[in-house]
C-alpha cells in the first residue's frame, strides 16, 4: 500500500461531491480503501441484467456511455454520458440488483473504486451520501423548495414555497365563523353579521352540519328582490349545498375553488365540523387581487366589447397571481380556469348576437373543442388560437345550411377572442376553417382516416387534436368522439410507432458529457428553447402512452401518472418526469413575464449562461430525465424501424 498513490486520489476525491463533505481523517481512511481501474474505449464495464455493481466507480478521468441494452434487433439507446468527477454503479450496489444500464467506456478510462461495504457504511452514516445517492429529481425538487432554493425564476416572486402555494386555508380563514340553524330571521342574521362585522352566516342543521350559506350580497339581490318580510327564515334565502373546504388545503386550491364557481365564501370543515369561512378578501390579502369578484364579472358582461375591455384586467390578475407562485399544476389550472370562462363566455354572447341579428339559434346541439395546449389544460398566458366545433348529424341537404351557421359563429367567436388578446393560429387551426367545424360523423372519418394512414402532416394533426376538450358543449358529443379514438388506436402498434417517432423529432439538449446544446447563431444564439427542447418531448410521450393505454386524459401530467399506474412507466421516472415538466413549465412561465414587464414579446429561448448554479443544475437534471424517457420510448416502440 506504501506504493499506492492514495495522496492523489485523496487529493481527487476530495472536489468529487459528496464526498467534499467528508472531514479530513475520514476522507482520508476512505481514499485508503479505493483501487484504481483501468478501461480500455469499449470496455464493458457494468452490464444490463448482469450481476450487481461491487463498487462504486469515480471517473478520474475519461468518459463513459450509460445505455439501453441492444435487444431483439433494437440498436442501444444512449441514457447519459458521464465524464471526470462524474460516478456510477451506485444505485446496483446500494439495492443489490441487477443494473438497468449497460456502462461502456467511450473513450480509455480510469476509475477510483470504493468497494461496497466502506460505501454503504457512510451512505448509512452520512446525509449528505443518502441524500446524493437516495434521492431522485422529484427528491431534489421538493428539498430545495422546503429551503427556498432551485427557484425556476431569479429575481421573481414564482416558484416553489410561495405565498399561496405555502399558505393552509386554517391560516387565513377566519376562525370567528358566524352559524345558525335554519330556521334563523333574516332579520336576526343580518343584525347578527353587522354585530361580528362578517360577511357571511353558516347553516347548520341540528346536528352541525353546514347546509347552506347566506352572504352579504346575497341580502343585496335575492333577499331585498323577493323577500316579503324580514322575520322570513333564512333557509329559503340560503345557497345550498354549501362548498366547503379542509383546513389543511392550500390556499390556492381555495382560490381555484371560488374562481371556478364564482363563489366568495367557502365553509372550512373538519371531520364534518365547521371550523371557519375563508372568503376570498382573506385570499386577497394574500394576492393583492380579486379573481373570485373579476370572475363574476366576466360571468355578468353582456357584451363582446364588455369582455374587450376586461381582458388586460384579467392578464393583470392573472400575472400578479403568477408572481405569487405555486405549482406548475396551480398556475396551469389558474390560467386555463380564466380562459376557460372567457372563451365560454364569448360563446354564448356570439350566439345570442347572431338570435340577434336574425340568423336564429344554433341549428343543432354542438360542443366547442379548445385543442392543444388548451385542450391539455396547459396555456401559459396568452398563446395563439387551437379551435373547433363538432355538430349533431343532419341529412345532406340541410349540412350547408347548418355548417354555414356553425361557420359563422366560429368567425365571430375567433376574432372576438382575438380581440381580448389571444391571437389567431399561423396554421389556421381554428373553427372558421370549413376543415375543422363538421359533424360529429364527419370528425370520426378524419380521426378514424388519420390512424389508420399516418403520414406527416397528418400526425402532426393528430398531436394537436387529440389533446382536444370541450369548453362549451351543448351535447356529449366530445366524449363519443373520445370513445371513437379509443376504438380505433386498439391494437393499432403502427399508428403508434409513427406518433412515437414523430414525437422523438424534438430531442432533450444535452450533448457530449451532458453539456446544455445551444443554439450556435441567429438571433437566439447561445440560448435554448425551453418549450420545443424541454416540454414538447414530455408532452410528445405521454400522449403516446396515454393513448396506447386507452388513456382518454389530456393533461401531461395526468397521462404520466396514468402511465405509472398501468406498470409503463417506473414510479420513480414518471415523478421525476412529473417535476422536470413543472420545473421548466415555471422557468417559462417566468421568462414570459419577465418580457412583458420588459415591454418585449414573449419567447421560450432562454440564455443557460444567465442562470444560477442551481438552476443550472436541475435544468440538466431535468434534461437527462427527459433524454432518459425518450430512449424507453424509442425502445417500447421501436421507432428505429420506420424509414
Amino acid at each position: 500500500m506504501d506504493d499506492f498513490p492514495w495522496r492523489r486520489v485523496l487529493d481527487f476525491v476530495r472536489g468529487v461531491a459528496p464526498f467534499d463533505a467528508l472531514g479530513p481523517d475520514e476522507l482520508g481512511r476512505v481514499a485508503r480503501s479505493m483501487e484504481i481501474a483501468y478501461f480500455p474505449r469499449g470496455r464493458r464495464i457494468i452490464a444490463a441484467g448482469g450481476a450487481p455493481a461491487q463498487a462504486l466507480h469515480i471517473i478520474q478521468s475519461g468518459a463513459a456511455e450509460q445505455s439501453l441494452p441492444a435487444r431483439d434487433g433494437r440498436p442501444p439507446a444512449l441514457i447519459d454520458l458521464r465524464g471526470e468527477g462524474d460516478v456510477f454503479g451506485a444505485a446496483s450496489l446500494l439495492a443489490g440488483q441487477s443494473p438497468l444500464f449497460d456502462v461502456v467506456a467511450r473513450e480509455d478510462m480510469v476509475c477510483y473504486l470504493l468497494p461496497a461495504e466502506p460505501f454503504k457504511a457512510l451512505v448509512a452514516d452520512h446525509a449528505a451520501f443518502q441524500r446524493f445517492f437516495g434521492s431522485s429529481l422529484a427528491h431534489d425538487l421538493a428539498a430545495a423548495a422546503s429551503l427556498g432554493r432551485a427557484t425556476p425564476v431569479d429575481g421573481l416572486d414564482l416558484g416553489l414555497g410561495a405565498a399561496l402555494s405555502r399558505s393552509r386555508v386554517g391560516e387565513v380563514m377566519s376562525r370567528q365563523a358566524l352559524c345558525g340553524p335554519p330556521q334563523t330571521s333574516l332579520r336576526q342574521a343580518a343584525r347578527l353579521m353587522t354585530e361580528r362585522q362578517v360577511g357571511s352566516i353558516i347553516v347548520a342543521d341540528a346536528a352541525g352540519q353546514p347546509i347552506g350559506i347566506l352572504t352579504d350580497s346575497d341580502f343585496r339581490g335575492r333577499v331585498m328582490l323577493s323577500a316579503r318580510h324580514f322575520d322570513q327564515p333564512i333557509a329559503d334565502f340560503m345557497t345550498s349545498p354549501v362548498r366547503t373546504i379542509a383546513p389543511n388545503a392550500y390556499a390556492f386550491d381555495a382560490l381555484l375553488t371560488m374562481s371556478r364557481h364564482g363563489l366568495h365564501h367557502l365553509a372550512v370543515v373538519e371531520g364534518g365540523r365547521l371550523v371557519g369561512v375563508v372568503s376570498d378578501r382573506d385570499l386577497q390579502a394574500l394576492t393583492g387581487a380579486s379573481p373570485v369578484a373579476l370572475a363574476r364579472e366576466i360571468d355578468k358582461a353582456e357584451s363582446v366589447d364588455e369582455l374587450v375591455g376586461l381582458h388586460g384586467r384579467v392578464d393583470r390578475v392573472i400575472e400578479r397571481l403568477l408572481r405569487l407562485g405555486g405549482s406548475a399544476r396551480d398556475m396551469l389550472e389558474l390560467v386555463t380556469e380564466f380562459n376557460d370562462r372567457l372563451t365560454h363566455k364569448l360563446v354564448q354572447l356570439c350566439e345570442a348576437d347572431m338570435e340577434a341579428q336574425g340568423l336564429g339559434p344554433a341549428p343543432t346541439p354542438y360542443c366547442w373543442l379548445a385543442l392543444g395546449s388548451e385542450g391539455r389544460r396547459e396555456q401559459t398566458l396568452r398563446t395563439d388560437q387551437d379551435n373547433a366545433i363538432v355538430f349533431a348529424n343532419v341529412p345532406a341537404d340541410s349540412l350547408g345550411a347548418v355548417k354555414g351557421w356553425f361557420l359563422g359563429l366560429a368567425h365571430r367567436v375567433t376574432r372576438a377572442l382575438e380581440a381580448c388578446g389571444f391571437p389567431l393560429c399561423n396554421g389556421d387551426v381554428m373553427a372558421d376553417n370549413p376543415r375543422w367545424c363538421q359533424t360529429l360523423d364527419q370528425w370520426k372519418d378524419v380521426f378514424g382516416g388519420w390512424v389508420s394512414q399516418p403520414k406527416p402532416l397528418t400526425l402532426r394533426m393528430a398531436s394537436i387534436f387529440f389533446d382536444f376538450r370541450a369548453i362549451y358543449a351543448e351535447s356529449d358529443y366530445d366524449e363519443a368522439l373520445r370513445e371513437h379514438l379509443r376504438q380505433a388506436l386498439e391494437g393499432n402498434r403502427l399508428f403508434l410507432r409513427f406518433m412515437a417517432k414523430n414525437g422523438l423529432y424534438n430531442r432533450a439538449p444535452l450533448g457530449f458529457l451532458r453539456q446544455l446544446v445551444v443554439e450556435r447563431g441567429g438571433e437566439h444564439k447561445n440560448k435554448l428553447n425551453l418549450k420545443n427542447s424541454g416540454l414538447m418531448p414530455l408532452v410528445d410521450g405521454a400522449r403516446v402512452l396515454a393513448l396506447d393505454q386507452g388513456v382518454m386524459a389530456t393533461g401531461t401530467l395526468d397521462r404520466l401518472a396514468a402511465a405509472a399506474e398501468a406498470g409503463v412507466l417506473r414510479p420513480a421516472l414518471a415523478a421525476d418526469l412529473a417535476e422536470a415538466f413543472g420545473f421548466i413549465t415555471l422557468m417559462r412561465i417566468g421568462r414570459h413575464l419577465e418580457a412583458r414587464a420588459a415591454g418585449q414579446t414573449p419567447d421560450n429561448y432562454i440564455d443557460p449562461a444567465s442562470l444560477g448554479s442551481l438552476q443550472r443544475k436541475t435544468l440538466k437534471e431535468s434534461f437527462r430525465v427527459i433524454s432518459e424517457f425518450q430512449a424507453l420510448l424509442e425502445h417500447r416502440y421501436q421507432t428505429w424501424l420506420l424509414t
